[in-house]
């Protein structure tokens, strides 16, 4: 009895904590988010991703393509590495460019991510995201079941990481 209520609570914990979606790679993009964050304001949050970008970006100045204080971010780069497939033998690395645009209100922000197309060795691909999905079904295409994975996964690491920062929460990195 008694460790079902702790799995209980633990579960209960878990999702309560949990502010941060998932998000999913799908033939039209991914979805904006909206992510909760109990009594920030949206000034203290903008000042918070600024200093986020700061850490983040070699030059932040570079990637900031819009700023309207306090209310919208917008950045344009390139996340290395969203897939590295092996192509006889050879690991080739696939970059994709994005633009992410944050929105801040008192205790939330919404996250907006557009893909655009891959990269190879910093030269522009004619293929992007689209791509890698089945047009008549909406289905991953087959052998790009990891592209998908990998596109998931690093912008799911962007936002967590976006969100840590902003509630203060450690990385292990402070020693």
């Amino acid at each position: 009895m008694m460790k079902n209520l702790i799995l209980i609570a633990l579960f209960t914990s878990s999702v309560a904590f949990s502010q941060v979606p998932s998000l999913e790679l799908t033939p039209k993009g991914i979805e904006p988010a909206i992510i909760n964050t109990n009594m920030l304001t949206a000034s203290k949050l903008y000042e918070k991703t600024i200093s986020w970008l700061e850490k983040n970006y070699e030059n932040p100045d570079d990637v900031i393509v819009a700023n309207l204080e306090n209310k919208e971010l917008t950045i344009k780069a390139v996340e290395p590495k969203v897939w590295t497939p092996n192509r006889i033998g050879t690991d080739t690395n696939y970059d994709m460019e994005y633009t992410l645009k944050i929105e801040f209100k008192d205790s939330r922000y919404k996250i907006v991510y557009e893909l655009g197309n891959f990269e190879k060795d910093g030269v522009q691909l004619s293929t992007s995201y689209k791509d890698l999905f089945k047009k008549f079904d909406g289905s991953i295409k087959y052998n790009y079941d990891g592209a998908v994975a990998g596109i998931e996964k690093k912008f799911n690491e962007k936002t967590l990481s976006l969100y840590n920062f902003s509630m203060g929460i450690s990385n292990g990195e402070d020693w």
